[in-house]
């Protein structure tokens, strides 16, 4: 007989195929009986990698769970607290990470790739300005925090 309590389980992906891989477990969970998942969790932190909440154990051995770009349940992880995954469901926000005077890489937007000194931070719109450090004259430029990726911070 099968364990009543569900555990929680870290499952490796293919990098970049965390949503395609829970996607397709979803299915397979909701058209097989016996799977046993109830719910799949994708942290955006947690590149490479998926949480999935499940009342039996899960055996990749089992044909049913043959999804392509999954490559593995990490060892060790049965037993995964919720209060580890809860750190997933809300985090923190990106704008509190940063500091003025940081050095900053812009991940989307015209001036993707470019790196960039933060300049002041407003809080309360989640934006920041920035001077790009490539520019022949400092301008400054105001993006979204989750366009910006920390690569210094900025020495105490």
């Amino acid at each position: 007989m099968e364990d009543t309590n569900s555990s929680i389980y870290a499952l490796k992906t293919s990098a970049g195929q965390e949503r395609n891989v829970a996607r397709l477990l979803a299915r397979k969970a909701r058209t097989i009986d016996g799977i046993g998942i109830s719910s799949i969790l994708v942290p955006e932190s947690l590149k490479g990698y998926i949480l999935v909440e499940s009342s039996t154990k899960i055996d990749l051995r089992n044909p049913d769970l043959k999804v392509q770009h999954l490559r593995g349940v990490v060892e060790g992880s049965v037993g995964i607290t919720f209060d580890e995954v809860k750190r997933f469901l809300k985090p923190e926000p990106i704008i509190s990470s940063i500091q003025k005077g940081s050095i900053v890489e812009l991940i989307s937007g015209p001036f993707k790739g470019e790196r960039a000194k933060v300049v002041r931070i407003d809080e309360s719109r989640e934006e920041v300005v920035l001077e790009l450090i490539e520019a022949a004259v400092p301008i400054p430029v105001t993006v979204k925090a989750d366009q910006i990726r920390i690569i210094q911070k900025e020495a105490d």
